[in-house]
């Protein structure tokens, strides 16, 4: 095993640590490489900021030098060296509702566009609207429900969507939570077809249009709703994370394996 690490950036603190730990538990032996030794947290306050510090001087800097700026007292991240880092993934919420829709649209397509390696500038995924969305797949409609299949933006603001997803949490008993394998693949395949949907493949198999679901397709797509009816499509970055990093043909393995 390499004893390069992995270094994930995350919007907000503990509770985006915990559903990547939570998935690793779930895929233990898949995941065996990002074990506690080899991935080490960044915290970062939002997406705009870190955007904004890597376009000063009217370029693009190293993103581990970047965030080695903005913080300072991380003495882990400050030991940390480039040649330390083999791999970058970075979490963010959409935040699109703090600034006019326009200029965040921009914004987010070159940051898509940017941050498109994982070994290289780094892999960004973005969840729609808010990393809560992990939290409100249903057992047996997935996220198509009338009450989770969009989200208006405008309710986003003043912690609007945590509080959606509290109250959803506390009255429904068919909530599958992201606590063990078997919940992993449901919310995961469940986020597979919402994005499916999303990108109107309505007619193809769903392992056969894994390859369509990238970062850049899935924001254009999400643009266009929030562009023309001003509503979101509820989808969790952690299953398209866990689709690129083992990637589409063992994905399917295992979800057929346990279905």
């Amino acid at each position: 095993m390499s004893s390069a690490k992995v270094l994930i950036v995350l919007e907000g603190e503990k509770p985006e640590e915990n559903t990547l730990a939570r998935l690793q538990r779930a895929f233990s032996e898949e995941l065996a490489d990002l074990s506690e030794d080899l991935v080490e947290y960044v915290y970062s306050s939002h997406i705009y900021g870190l955007y904004n510090k890597l376009k000063e001087d009217d370029g693009f800097s190293d993103v581990i030098e970047v965030l080695k700026e903005l913080y300072p007292d991380d003495e882990a991240l400050q030991n940390t060296n480039r040649e330390d880092i083999s791999q970058v993934y970075l979490f963010f919420d959409l935040d699109i509702h703090k600034q006019p829709i326009e200029k965040s649209c921009d914004q987010l397509n070159e940051l898509v566009q940017f941050f498109d390696n994982e070994t290289e500038n780094g892999k960004l995924f973005l969840s729609y609207p808010m990393a809560e969305a992990i939290n409100i797949c249903d057992v047996e409609n997935g996220l198509m429900s009338d009450d989770r299949k969009l989200f208006c933006i405008d309710k986003c603001v003043n912690d609007g969507f945590k509080h959606f997803v509290d109250d959803l949490n506390r009255d429904s008993q068919t909530i599958c939570r992201a606590n063990c394998r078997e919940n992993w693949l449901i919310i995961s395949k469940a986020n597979y077809e919402k994005a499916k949907w999303l990108i109107h493949l309505t007619s193809d198999e769903l392992f056969s249009v894994f390859d369509r679901m990238q970062q850049d397709t899935i924001l254009q797509h999400q643009q266009a709703l929030i562009k023309q009816d001003n509503v979101v499509a509820t989808l969790s970055a952690f299953p398209f994370f866990l689709l690129e990093y083992l990637g589409a043909g063992k994905i399917r393995k295992i979800v057929e394996i346990n279905h």
